[in-house]
């Protein structure tokens, strides 16, 4: 049996062989592997020809449902309609680079929160082959900072709540918002403070500005009626519309023993038959 003798040269190049079908392979592997980004070739018109492991997990389809099928089939009707897809492939191919973030659906059409990278991928000769398009999950990052929005919120608006001496005596709350637990305590602190200071015995709290009332918000007025009653304070609530009316019986919140009405207008009147004072008419009225 003759054995082939190979040159120095011919080794190098099995050798550079194996080396690029080791790389293809590792990187196949990585694709298959990776579990937090979804890997998707796309030809230059924008149809998904190849399928990775964690583009099915993310988006619902398997290899066989979406090879084939253009990639608008993961954006939002209105998103198609309006070309953002076409406007995307045609900004990857000028700057050889495109990248968002938006709602992106899944096959049994709900949305995800999305990080999307779509990359021009073009040959030695500058020919362009296709698009490689990396889409990553981040639904609860941005649930995450969604609350941290509203949490400073509603900080801002209970900064923003003045708490205003109508008259001598009497002293008002315009609450806007919902209440948690953080947002009473600050209101509390500064209601009492401002009651202590000014010495007014009548404090009227009003709702209007409040959209709905549950347990835990008809708690946190209970406590804050609770606390300006022990530095000798009466309350007036206003703003009880008939909703919050109904919705106040239907958790079973006895407010009984509290004045409320429907408009602040109303209760400032009560707060001033309190203190034995009433709006005189001006002589224009007379």
């Amino acid at each position: 049996m003759i054995s082939e003798v190979k040159t120095p040269a011919q080794k190098q190049a099995d050798g550079a062989t194996l080396s690029a079908e080791a790389s293809r392979e590792m990187l196949q592997l990585l694709v298959d592997t990776i579990r937090d980004y979804a890997i998707t070739i796309l030809d230059p018109r924008g149809y998904v020809t190849t399928w990775s492991p964690a583009a099915e997990r993310l988006k619902g389809y398997r290899a066989d449902e979406i090879v084939g099928r253009h990639f608008s089939a993961f954006y939002t009707p209105e998103e198609v309609a309006s070309g953002k897809c076409v406007r995307e492939l045609e900004v990857a191919t000028r700057e050889g680079r495109f990248e968002d973030e938006g709602w992106r659906v899944r096959k049994d059409a709900s949305c995800f929160w999305a990080s999307v990278v779509i990359t021009a991928l073009r040959d030695a000769q500058g020919n362009l082959r296709g698009f490689g398009k990396v889409t990553r999950d981040l639904t609860d990052r941005k649930n995450s900072e969604d609350r941290l929005r509203e949490q400073a919120k509603e900080i801002l608006e209970m900064a923003t709540v003045p708490i205003v001496q109508v008259c001598e005596g009497i002293m008002l709350v315009p609450l806007i918002g919902m209440l948690d637990s953080a947002r009473t305590q600050q209101l509390m602190e500064r209601l009492l403070l401002r009651l202590t200071e000014t010495a007014s015995p009548v404090a009227l709290l009003d709702i209007t500005g409040v959209p709905a009332i549950d347990t835990q918000t008809a708690q946190h007025l209970i406590e804050t009626i609770k606390a300006v009653r022990y530095v000798g304070a009466d309350v007036v609530l206003t703003g009880v519309r008939p909703a919050i009316a109904q919705t106040l019986v239907h958790l079973g919140i006895d407010l009984s023993n509290v004045a409320t009405r429907s408009s602040l207008t109303a209760g400032l009147r009560v707060a001033l038959s309190m203190l034995n004072l009433q709006i005189a008419p001006s002589n224009a009225h007379r």
